[in-house]
Formats: C-alpha cells, sequence, structure tokens
C-alpha cells in the first residue's frame, strides 16, 4: 500500500506568554518542522529523521512524538494502514519554542489528512497532546493548539477539553532568540512550586485577562502591560543564564516586552512590526550571549497559521 507523499508543514510555538501557564499560546510563522508521510500496510515506520537537533529525536515509532500522535489519530479513524515517515526539524529539541509539540502536531495533521479528515480540530490536538503526555509527563496543549490552529490560543479547561482562538494584531512582531543551552520541558516543570499565593493568583488572573483583551482589540501597548508572570519564570531564571540581562536589552532596544518562551531557554519579545527595530532587537539580545561565548539563533518573525499541507 504505497501511495504518494504528503508534506506538512508544522510552526514552531510560544507558550505560557505570561501568568497563562499550560494556558495560552501562539504559533510563529518560522521555523517549522516537516513531516512527511504514506500510507503502508500496517504499523509504523520512521524512514528519515534530519535536520536541526536530530540526533537527539529517537527513531523508535513508540518513542517519538510525530509516531505516538499519529497512532491515536489512526484508533480514533479506526484505520486499517499504517504510515512512512520522514522528519525535518527546523526546530530544536529543548528550546521552549515547541519543538515536540510541533513533530506531535503534524504527525496529528498529517494523519488525519490521510484518514481523510475524519476528525475536528478539537480532536487532533487532543490526539497531539497525548504524545505531549508520554513526552513530557505531562498533559500540556498549550504548543499543539495554536500549532495545529495558528494564531493565539486559550485553553479554557483540560476536562473537558475546549480551546479558543484569536487572530492575534497584524502589528505584533516577534524576535525569538535561542542561545546554546537545553533546557527539557520535564526538567522545567520540575522546578516549579507546587503551590501559589492568593496575591500572585489574583495577579496572574488579572494579567492574563488583560492579554486576551489586547489580543482582541490589537492593542499592544495593552498586550505588553499584561505579559507579567509572579511564579513560573521567576521559577526558571535560573536555568537560563543571563535571561535577565537578555530581557533588558531587548526592551532597551524598542521591545515592547521580552520573557522567557516556553520552558526556555528561548527569549521572545515583542515589538511594533510598522517599525524596523526587529533586527536590531535580536542583534542586542545576541550580543548578550555571543559576548558569553554562549552561541545564540535569533529569528525576526510574526505570529503564523499553524500546520499546513506543502
Amino acid at each position: 500500500m504505497s501511495e504518494e507523499w504528503i508534506r506538512i508543514a508544522a510552526p514552531a510555538t510560544t507558550s505560557n506568554i505570561g501568568a497563562g501557564f499550560d494556558t495560552f499560546g501562539l504559533a510563529m510563522s518560522e521555523p517549522c518542522d516537516i513531516i512527511e508521510g504514506r500510507k503502508i500496510d500496517s504499523g509504523f515506520l520512521i524512514r528519515e529523521i534530519s535536520g536541526t537537533g536530530s540526533e537527539n529525536v529517537p527513531n523508535d515509532p513508540k518513542i517519538n512524538s510525530v509516531t505516538i500522535a499519529a497512532e491515536q489519530v489512526l484508533k480514533r479513524c479506526r484505520a486499517d494502514f499504517g504510515i512512512e515517515m520522514r522528519i525535518k526539524k527546523g526546530i530544536r529539541p529543548c528550546s521552549g519554542m515547541g519543538s515536540s509539540g510541533a513533530s506531535a502536531a503534524g504527525g496529528a495533521f498529517l494523519a488525519n489528512i490521510l484518514c481523510g479528515e475524519k476528525l475536528s480540530p478539537t480532536e487532533v490536538i487532543l490526539c497531539a497532546a497525548h504524545a505531549e503526555d508520554v513526552i513530557s509527563g505531562g498533559l500540556h496543549a498549550d504548543n499543539v493548539s495554536p500549532c495545529i490552529l495558528g494564531g493565539f490560543t486559550m485553553i479554557r479547561s483540560y476536562e473537558p477539553f475546549e480551546v479558543n482562538r484569536i487572530e492575534p494584531p497584524k502589528d505584533l512582531g516577534m524576535v525569538v532568540a535561542l542561545p546554546d543551552i537545553m533546557v527539557a520541558t520535564s526538567d522545567a516543570r520540575k522546578v516549579l512550586p507546587a503551590e501559589v499565593s492568593v496575591k500572585d493568583l489574583v495577579f496572574h488572573v488579572g494579567n492574563a485577562s488583560t492579554l486576551v483583551y489586547g489580543m482582541m482589540r490589537g492593542d499592544l501597548g495593552m498586550i505588553s502591560r499584561s505579559v507579567k508572570d509572579a511564579v513560573f519564570e521567576p521559577a526558571r531564571t535560573k536555568l537560563v543564564p543571563y535571561l535577565k540581562e537578555a530581557k533588558k536589552e531587548a526592551v532597551a532596544n524598542g521591545a515592547l516586552v521580552s520573557f522567557l518562551g516556553g520552558s526556555g531557554p528561548c527569549i521572545v519579545s515583542f515589538y511594533d512590526a510598522k517599525t524596523d527595530l526587529g533586527g536590531v532587537i535580536a542583534e542586542k539580545v545576541k550580543a548578550v550571549y555571543t559576548d558569553n561565548r554562549i552561541k545564540c539563533q535569533t529569528w525576526v518573525t510574526r505570529p503564523g497559521a499553524g500546520c499546513k499541507r506543502i
């Protein structure tokens, strides 16, 4: 049962975004993973894994997020075939840019196409989130949701699961800096506090609510004022050297706000895309790391669409 290969682009994402831990997510225009697949008689076969960080990606289908997610789709659709796959990583693992989420989302999205798109977007997200649970040891859909739906997403509830989407402001520019530091999601979760104070809870509710309102209004100022985190980023700061210095440089050179992307170590800065400050912000943040003999890759990008067939 050999058919034409299908190719899917699955974009990088940033999650948490201030007070929205495990709730908010935002798709980027770049970079992305490329997932290719075609039907085979049965089972799963990963033919090839290439790209950035590919040496750290397992080729065993039982522990690869692409195939774990795809298998969930086939089970839900009661499919009578398997899938042969090729994976090209454009998003480095342990980056805080939704690397495993993009792979999971791409695998689920591709499998759903092969099944005749029987599943709803929400069902595809749940299949991808299952893979995230297996890989990182915790069910979270804040990366796979924007990766599949695109734009800015908010998870209202996990039980029952409900996700909503907002189209981000057209002028919302993003600078992403990725220092050559590895932070595994599972490790980043270990440093989080088990409880938070009522004061911090109130702070988070206020800022999370206003961030959503800012996204709906297209108000960059309101968005930047609302990207605040009193709990999770402070707990993870010690995992990312020079984080405070990088954020300070970004804001000093035109960023509206700068924050730890996902579990880190990437640093995301929002800026007004009507200006040409993206390149300057990227260079200044990069210099914080290169001056300290740490390599750093940057992207000047914008919010993007979700998974798509290419």
